[in-house]
């Protein structure tokens, strides 16, 4: 009887330090909303990011959809982290007349890279980056290879009254001396939401 007990208090005391360890290696339950980019600082500033934890930007039925196709190869010098537009992709939407929509950008392009880090890829909503953006100095990296590939990225933002517009920018990371990135066949597509 007395080792039953033992064993069961065992259990128990291990299960209680299971759950404390599990409370303080959970991550933050926090969330942000995609419509927060405007407050995110321009180009050239840092800051330290936000939050950690995932952004949610949900929207309800499709209402419209807008794309745009370029098959001209987009070569560039390295940029140190600077942004470089792309040619042509760029949207302009009316916001809605009461509320918010919710806006999905889906990037897609063949790409090449040669240098000694990578294409960081983002896009701008009037200027700003949108999510997923990270301000700490590393940039969400499109591609690091020095060989011809087929990459996608979506970014999600909210979207009030008035004109927007929405263009891709990209960039490299590494010896401005050494890095070139190039893009070619690639599709911008905007899908809004209401």
């Amino acid at each position: 009887m007395s080792t039953m007990r033992t064993l069961s208090f065992a259990t128990v005391a291990g299960i209680a330090t299971l759950g404390l360890v599990g409370a303080a290696t959970t991550p933050s339950t926090a969330t942000g909303s995609a419509g927060d980019d405007r407050a995110t600082p321009h180009a050239g500033q840092r800051v330290a990011a936000r939050a950690t934890a995932p952004v949610t930007c949900s929207g309800g039925a499709l209402t419209a959809m807008t794309s745009r196709l370029s098959a001209e190869p987009f070569s560039f010098p390295g940029t140190t982290g600077a942004d470089v537009a792309v040619p042509g992709a760029q949207v302009t939407l009316n916001g809605p007349r009461r509320g918010t929509d919710t806006v999905l950008v889906t990037f897609t392009a063949e790409s090449y890279y040669t240098g000694s880090g990578w294409m960081g890829l983002e896009m701008h909503k009037d200027g700003v980056p949108a999510a997923p953006y990270a301000d700490n100095g590393s940039p969400f990296a499109f591609t690091s290879e020095a060989s011809y590939q087929s990459n996608s990225a979506q970014f999600c933002t909210k979207i009030r009254r008035g004109a927007h517009t929405f263009a891709v920018v990209a960039s490299t990371t590494g010896d401005a001396s050494t890095d070139s990135g190039w893009l070619d066949d690639w599709t911008m597509t905007v899908q809004r939401f209401e």
